[in-house]
Protein backbone atom coordinates (compact mmCIF):
# COMPACT_ATOMS: atom_id res chain seq x y z
CA UNK A 1 0.00 0.00 0.00
CA UNK A 2 1.32 3.43 -0.95
CA UNK A 3 2.24 5.92 1.74
CA UNK A 4 1.61 9.66 1.91
CA UNK A 5 3.55 11.71 -0.64
CA UNK A 6 4.89 15.07 0.57
CA UNK A 7 3.69 17.86 -1.72
CA UNK A 8 6.85 19.90 -1.09
CA UNK A 9 9.76 17.50 -1.51
CA UNK A 10 8.05 14.39 -2.96
CA UNK A 11 9.17 12.04 -0.18
CA UNK A 12 6.98 9.00 0.50
CA UNK A 13 5.98 8.80 4.16
CA UNK A 14 4.08 6.18 6.21
CA UNK A 15 0.26 6.41 6.26
CA UNK A 16 0.18 7.42 9.92
CA UNK A 17 2.68 10.31 9.57
CA UNK A 18 1.41 13.89 9.79
CA UNK A 19 4.75 15.63 9.08
CA UNK A 20 7.14 14.79 6.26
CA UNK A 21 10.19 12.90 7.54
CA UNK A 22 12.43 14.82 5.11
CA UNK A 23 11.33 18.44 5.09
CA UNK A 24 9.00 18.62 8.10
CA UNK A 25 6.03 20.02 6.15
CA UNK A 26 2.42 19.07 6.96
CA UNK A 27 1.38 16.09 4.83
CA UNK A 28 -1.75 15.92 2.69
CA UNK A 29 -4.51 13.48 3.62
CA UNK A 30 -3.46 9.89 2.94
CA UNK A 31 -6.54 9.22 0.87
CA UNK A 32 -5.77 12.10 -1.51
CA UNK A 33 -2.21 10.90 -2.07
CA UNK A 34 -3.30 7.31 -2.73
CA UNK A 35 -6.04 8.47 -5.07
CA UNK A 36 -3.55 10.57 -7.02
CA UNK A 37 -1.14 7.66 -7.25
CA UNK A 38 -3.90 5.27 -8.34
CA UNK A 39 -4.96 7.65 -11.13
CA UNK A 40 -1.49 7.47 -12.62
CA UNK A 41 -0.68 11.15 -12.06
CA UNK A 42 2.92 11.83 -11.10
CA UNK A 43 3.74 12.54 -7.48
CA UNK A 44 4.01 16.23 -6.63
CA UNK A 45 7.50 17.56 -6.89
CA UNK A 46 9.38 20.51 -5.48
CA UNK A 47 8.94 23.85 -7.22
CA UNK A 48 11.18 24.60 -10.19
CA UNK A 49 14.62 26.03 -9.40
CA UNK A 50 13.48 29.45 -10.56
CA UNK A 51 11.08 29.69 -7.61
CA UNK A 52 13.32 28.45 -4.81
CA UNK A 53 13.49 30.48 -1.60
CA UNK A 54 17.28 30.26 -1.28
CA UNK A 55 19.89 27.68 -0.44
CA UNK A 56 20.84 25.79 2.70
CA UNK A 57 23.80 27.42 4.49
CA UNK A 58 25.02 23.98 5.59
CA UNK A 59 25.00 21.98 2.33
CA UNK A 60 23.98 24.45 -0.38
CA UNK A 61 20.83 22.57 -1.41
CA UNK A 62 17.93 24.59 -2.79
CA UNK A 63 15.17 25.50 -0.35
CA UNK A 64 11.89 24.90 -2.25
CA UNK A 65 9.68 26.73 0.23
CA UNK A 66 10.58 29.67 2.52
CA UNK A 67 8.38 28.10 5.22
CA UNK A 68 10.67 25.04 5.46
CA UNK A 69 12.12 24.65 8.92
CA UNK A 70 14.82 22.14 7.91
CA UNK A 71 16.87 21.51 4.75
CA UNK A 72 15.29 18.89 2.46
CA UNK A 73 18.73 17.31 1.85
CA UNK A 74 20.79 17.44 5.06
CA UNK A 75 17.91 18.08 7.54
CA UNK A 76 19.84 20.92 9.20
CA UNK A 77 17.62 23.65 10.74
CA UNK A 78 17.11 26.69 8.53
CA UNK A 79 17.12 30.25 9.82
CA UNK A 80 13.68 31.87 9.51
CA UNK A 81 13.38 34.38 6.67
CA UNK A 82 12.62 37.97 7.76
CA UNK A 83 8.99 38.97 7.47
CA UNK A 84 8.23 41.55 4.77
CA UNK A 85 6.81 43.94 7.38
CA UNK A 86 10.06 43.83 9.38
CA UNK A 87 12.11 44.54 6.26
CA UNK A 88 9.88 47.51 5.46
CA UNK A 89 10.28 48.85 8.99
CA UNK A 90 14.06 48.68 8.69
CA UNK A 91 14.14 50.76 5.50
CA UNK A 92 11.34 53.27 6.14
CA UNK A 93 12.95 56.60 7.01
CA UNK A 94 12.05 60.25 6.40
CA UNK A 95 14.08 61.57 3.49
CA UNK A 96 17.34 59.88 4.45
CA UNK A 97 17.50 61.60 7.84
CA UNK A 98 19.24 60.42 10.98
CA UNK A 99 16.64 59.37 13.53
CA UNK A 100 16.99 58.87 17.28
CA UNK A 101 14.18 56.65 18.57
CA UNK A 102 13.51 57.38 22.23
CA UNK A 103 10.83 55.53 24.20
CA UNK A 104 8.63 58.62 24.14
CA UNK A 105 9.06 59.68 20.51
CA UNK A 106 11.45 59.69 17.53
CA UNK A 107 13.70 62.70 16.90
CA UNK A 108 14.80 63.38 13.29
CA UNK A 109 18.05 65.18 12.42
CA UNK A 110 18.20 66.17 8.72
CA UNK A 111 21.33 65.81 6.62
CA UNK A 112 23.35 67.91 7.06
CA UNK A 113 22.44 69.32 10.44
CA UNK A 114 22.57 68.89 14.19
CA UNK A 115 20.37 69.12 17.23
CA UNK A 116 21.04 69.81 20.91
CA UNK A 117 19.68 67.29 23.41
CA UNK A 118 18.96 68.71 26.84
CA UNK A 119 16.40 70.28 29.18
CA UNK A 120 16.98 73.91 28.14
CA UNK A 121 13.99 74.90 25.95
CA UNK A 122 15.88 78.00 24.79
CA UNK A 123 18.49 75.86 23.03
CA UNK A 124 17.04 72.36 22.62
CA UNK A 125 13.99 71.95 20.37
CA UNK A 126 13.29 68.63 22.09
CA UNK A 127 13.66 69.86 25.68
CA UNK A 128 10.16 68.62 26.56
CA UNK A 129 11.39 65.08 25.91
CA UNK A 130 13.79 65.37 28.88
CA UNK A 131 11.69 67.56 31.20
CA UNK A 132 11.05 64.80 33.73
CA UNK A 133 14.68 63.59 33.74
CA UNK A 134 16.50 65.69 36.33
CA UNK A 135 19.76 63.84 35.61
CA UNK A 136 19.84 65.20 32.03
CA UNK A 137 21.80 68.46 31.79
CA UNK A 138 20.21 71.58 30.32
CA UNK A 139 22.73 71.34 27.45
CA UNK A 140 23.63 67.67 27.56
CA UNK A 141 24.79 66.50 24.10
CA UNK A 142 24.65 67.38 20.42
CA UNK A 143 23.98 64.93 17.60
CA UNK A 144 24.63 65.72 13.96
CA UNK A 145 25.19 64.61 10.37
CA UNK A 146 27.97 66.12 8.22
CA UNK A 147 27.64 66.86 4.49
CA UNK A 148 29.82 63.81 3.75
CA UNK A 149 27.46 61.56 5.74
CA UNK A 150 29.49 61.20 8.93
CA UNK A 151 27.26 60.95 12.01
CA UNK A 152 28.43 62.01 15.45
CA UNK A 153 27.50 62.79 19.03
CA UNK A 154 29.32 65.34 21.19
CA UNK A 155 29.06 65.51 24.96
CA UNK A 156 28.43 69.14 25.92
CA UNK A 157 30.22 68.90 29.30
CA UNK A 158 27.19 67.17 30.81
CA UNK A 159 27.02 66.36 34.50
CA UNK A 160 26.00 62.71 34.11
CA UNK A 161 27.63 61.68 30.86
CA UNK A 162 26.83 60.57 27.32
CA UNK A 163 27.32 56.95 26.25
CA UNK A 164 27.44 55.06 22.94
CA UNK A 165 26.74 51.36 23.46
CA UNK A 166 27.61 51.86 27.15
CA UNK A 167 31.01 53.39 26.27
CA UNK A 168 31.35 56.89 27.74
CA UNK A 169 31.98 59.81 25.40
CA UNK A 170 34.65 62.00 27.08
CA UNK A 171 33.30 65.38 28.26
CA UNK A 172 33.43 67.96 25.48
CA UNK A 173 34.54 65.40 22.90
CA UNK A 174 32.90 63.80 19.85
CA UNK A 175 32.26 60.13 19.03
CA UNK A 176 30.98 58.61 15.79
CA UNK A 177 27.60 56.91 15.55
CA UNK A 178 26.55 53.92 13.45
CA UNK A 179 23.15 52.55 12.47
CA UNK A 180 21.84 50.41 15.34
CA UNK A 181 23.94 52.05 18.07
CA UNK A 182 22.36 52.71 21.47
CA UNK A 183 22.84 56.32 22.56
CA UNK A 184 22.37 56.83 26.29
CA UNK A 185 21.92 60.23 27.92
CA UNK A 186 22.74 60.17 31.66
CA UNK A 187 21.69 56.92 33.34
CA UNK A 188 18.27 56.11 31.94
CA UNK A 189 17.42 57.99 28.72
CA UNK A 190 18.19 55.68 25.79
CA UNK A 191 17.70 56.14 22.04
CA UNK A 192 18.26 53.74 19.15
CA UNK A 193 20.24 55.29 16.29
CA UNK A 194 18.65 54.76 12.86
CA UNK A 195 19.93 55.93 9.50
CA UNK A 196 18.09 56.37 6.22
CA UNK A 197 17.44 53.76 3.49
CA UNK A 198 20.26 51.31 2.92
CA UNK A 199 21.88 52.08 6.26
CA UNK A 200 23.12 55.51 5.06
CA UNK A 201 22.25 58.84 6.69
Amino acid sequence: MAGVICSVCGTENADNETLCKTCGMLLAEAGESRATEASGSPAPSAPASGTVAGSCPACGAEIPDPANLVCVDCLEPLAPQPAPAAAAARTRRDGGALRLVFAEQPVDIPQPGSILLGRDPGHSPVAALFARHDNVSRRHASVGVETDGRVWVRDEYSANGTFVNNTPVPRGQTASLAHGDRLRIASDVVALVEFGPGGQP
